[in-house]
């Protein structure tokens, strides 16, 4: 059903700060998908000329990270630029990923103050962050005509929050490692270990049996 033209996956996260409030109050999550495309239109909007066109996009909430932890974000997928009114396709092969990411911003902290979620001293203070935590990633691109490749992403986009494959269950006092999308578990280093100061990457979590079930169903 995708017009047959090049698509890239726009990925939009929003800071820690902020995504307990998507926890609890699961409506925002389709305003965060609406922010999403409002985004797209902006960014689109000024690469063109009057802001003419139309931009199109399937967007798809997540709310789990590699770890199964609360999460929220948003994968859309994109055409590589709008379309006229006449239907026909105005290629914008390039955009200002950095005016994407002040876009993004502001269309969120406005969802949050729009439902009394923040307030204006609060949107302030995080517009004033040296790195504000949110960000938009456009880095993976689906050529024209590449079928496998964008059914790949659909199954990417729209998987289960968590794996079997990557849960072993402890039988010695029966807790549960969970691994990240790595093969293999590094043991967390001890304090003054040189392995600390390396960046060794927290690649699995260990969760007891009720704690593992409580991190599945907050995203049921």
């Amino acid at each position: 059903m995708l017009a047959q033209v090049a698509h890239r996956q726009w990925v939009f996260t929003i800071p820690k700060r902020l995504r307990v409030y998507f926890r609890y109050d699961r409506s925002l999550l389709g305003g965060l998908c609406q922010a999403a495309y409002e985004t797209v239109c902006d960014t689109f909007g000024q690469e063109l000329e009057g802001g003419s066109g139309i931009p199109a996009m399937v967007g798809a909430v997540q709310t789990f990270g590699d770890l199964v932890h609360w999460h929220p974000h948003i994968h859309g997928i994109v055409p590589e630029g709008v379309f006229d009114d006449d239907g026909e396709f105005l290629a914008v092969p390039d955009i200002w990923k950095h005016r994407a990411v002040e876009f993004w911003q502001d269309r969120v902290l406005c969802l949050l103050l729009e439902t009394l979620k923040i307030d204006e001293q609060t949107a302030a203070s995080m517009r004033a962050w040296r790195h504000s935590g949110f960000s938009v990633d456009t880095s993976v691109r689906i050529e024209a005509g590449d079928t496998a490749g964008m059914e790949r992403l659909i199954g990417y986009i729209a998987r289960c929050p968590f794996s079997l494959a990557r849960m072993i269950a402890r039988a010695d006092d029966g807790k549960i490692i969970y691994r990240a999308s790595h093969a293999r578990c590094w043991p967390i280093p001890k304090f003054g270990e040189q392995t600390v100061m390396e960046g060794i990457p927290h690649n699995h979590e260990v969760f007891g049996p009720l704690d593992f079930l409580a991190e599945m169903t907050q995203h049921t």
